[in-house]
């Protein structure tokens, strides 16, 4: 979709708050929305509101040339490239996003795309939808859904996963990465074992706090 379920914005915007980058970019950019919604918090919020202002800098990827305002707005720079086959354009960013775009790649591929991604990136924040469906958009080849993703694919980086009604959310370190500190990537594996019993996303993100806080008071004692 040129566009994204609202399910993991909160989480997301969470997630980009925690890492504060200083340069961000937007796979499968669509019409702009998290390349807006990411100027609107590391830039608007703190009264930088026009382009001579901003400290921030946000790039776009998209196979497909959507036309929308936003993209000449808010973002410095979008390149209308396949990711999959020229995944260099991702390299150096504080943050990759790809918010509801995994799943239009073919498993494999996507594994080594989101692999080669975390190689060459501080951080990579992925929303999925947590079950699998059929989508088709006119004229956009790119936009079907060819695969489906779950914890197990993202823990195989450092990683804290929530989940949050049909989306997966998960904030990835690469190089250099600060988050997800030891104790949120302790406590996503615990979660994501404890979650066929837990059931609900209240449920673990309540369960998700109390792991985190016996990860960090075992750090302390063994004085890491």
């Amino acid at each position: 979709m040129p566009h994204s379920w609202h399910f993991p914005t909160g989480p997301m915007l969470q997630q980009i708050y925690r890492v504060q980058p200083r340069s961000v970019l937007d796979i499968g950019a669509g019409f702009g929305k998290w390349g807006y919604l990411a100027r609107d918090m590391l830039d608007f919020n703190l009264n930088r509101l026009t382009p001579g202002e901003w400290q921030v800098r946000i790039d776009g990827v998209d196979a497909f040339p959507y036309e929308s305002p936003l993209l000449d707005w808010v973002y410095d720079s979008v390149f209308h490239v396949d990711i999959v086959e020229d995944p260099s354009v991702a390299t150096d960013y504080d943050l990759v996003i790809l918010g509801d775009v995994i799943e239009h790649f073919p498993k494999a591929a996507g594994e080594r795309l989101l692999a080669e991604i975390v190689r060459r990136n501080r951080n990579v924040l992925v929303a999925t939808p947590v079950e699998f469906f059929t989508q088709e958009i006119a004229d956009n080849p790119f936009e079907r859904h060819l695969s489906l993703w779950g914890p197990q694919d993202f823990l195989r980086h450092p990683a804290d996963i929530d989940r949050v009604g049909g989306s997966w959310v998960a904030l990835l370190g690469g190089k250099d990465h600060v988050h997800p500190l030891p104790p949120n990537q302790a406590a996503s594996r615990i979660a994501m074992r404890a979650l066929p019993i837990l059931g609900r996303d209240m449920a673990l993100s309540s369960f998700k706090k109390v792991a985190e806080t016996g990860a960090k008071a075992r750090l302390r004692l063994s004085g890491g």
